[in-house]
């Protein structure tokens, strides 16, 4: 990995970092609006010199994929555990990150938060070339099961590339056998899901997040207008309420409706869990070294 590079990584990190934590300290407070937040989040990464790759939340029993549409009016409430979702990118090189909080006094999930940063440190401390993808998630799992808790097994943390979400390597929250090894200077995110629920996640409602699938001709005026408007994210994710600021409800509505039904755009539910379990998410992107470099970490 040359110089330039890692800069760019490091400085993508650093903006998520910082509106990672922003963006989950105003949540802490009894009703602030999501849709406020998320828009907070989103210029606050264009403030500090990143672009967005996305910002996201989830509350409750749903894991991830919630985005707030313009007419959302939802706030958070005493005792929601809040799932706080960042991705920023410098020139495509990607920064992930996501922390979980409890709005208002109640500590009645606190257990679970810190079973989630302890999974997260504990699969850390075993990044380095040669270590296995299964190693990385039995730390996960053990961490877990000690407390009574499970994690989310068809979730999973990643490799990432460059504009690539899912650089096309998957890091198991348990031990699924996988002997595939760790290389040098690889990027990856660890994002242990932990739950009191029975470790599934399941789609619930509908998409407001989506992301470009394959090329394809399209015949309306208003599809063609959504693929030219979202070409620049160069396949990162985008948002139902990105396309009805520049295109209104209805344009919107008719665009997508032929793009997913030629899979031109891939639509992305809410996930929440199968049993209505509580979940907490804790993430950070590292570079793989012997060291790892982690370049979420405030």
């Amino acid at each position: 990995m040359d110089e330039e590079t890692l800069n760019k990584i490091m400085k993508a990190g650093r903006i998520a970092a910082q509106v990672r934590e922003e963006g989950a300290k105003k949540l802490s407070v009894v009703g602030t609006s999501f849709l406020t937040t998320m828009d907070y989040c989103e210029k606050r990464i264009l403030e500090l010199g990143g672009e967005i790759a996305w910002a996201q939340l989830a509350v409750n029993d749903v894991a991830a994929h919630y985005c707030p549409d313009d007419d959302d009016t939802s706030v958070s409430k005493e005792g929601d555990l809040i799932k706080v979702d960042i991705g920023v990118h410098i020139d495509g090189y990607i920064a992930d990150n996501a922390m979980t909080i409890i709005s208002g006094t109640s500590n009645e999930w606190k257990d679970l938060i810190t079973t989630s940063q302890k999974a997260l440190n504990a699969a850390i401390k075993l990044v380095r070339p040669g270590v296995q993808l299964w190693e990385l998630g039995e730390a996960q799992y053990s961490e877990a099961e000690a407390k009574g808790f499970t994690t989310i097994k068809n979730l999973c943390g990643h490799t990432l590339g460059r504009y690539r979400v899912h650089g096309g390597i998957s890091i198991p929250t348990f031990n699924n056998k996988d002997k595939t090894e760790l290389k040098e200077d690889m990027q990856i995110a660890i994002e242990p899901f932990i739950t009191n629920g029975t470790g599934l996640v399941k789609d619930k409602g509908k998409a407001t997040v989506f992301m470009m699938g394959k090329e394809k001709g399209v015949r309306s005026p208003y599809a063609r207008k959504i693929v030219e408007f979202v070409k620049p994210r160069n396949g990162l994710p985008f948002t139902f309420r990105d396309l009805t600021r520049q295109f209104g409800k209805g344009g919107t509505a008719l665009g997508l409706r032929e793009l997913q039904s030629l899979g031109v755009v891939r639509p992305y539910p809410p996930l929440a869990e199968v049993a209505q379990g509580m979940v907490a998410q804790t993430e950070h992107s590292m570079i793989v070294r012997d060291k790892p470099i982690v370049y979420t970490k405030i």
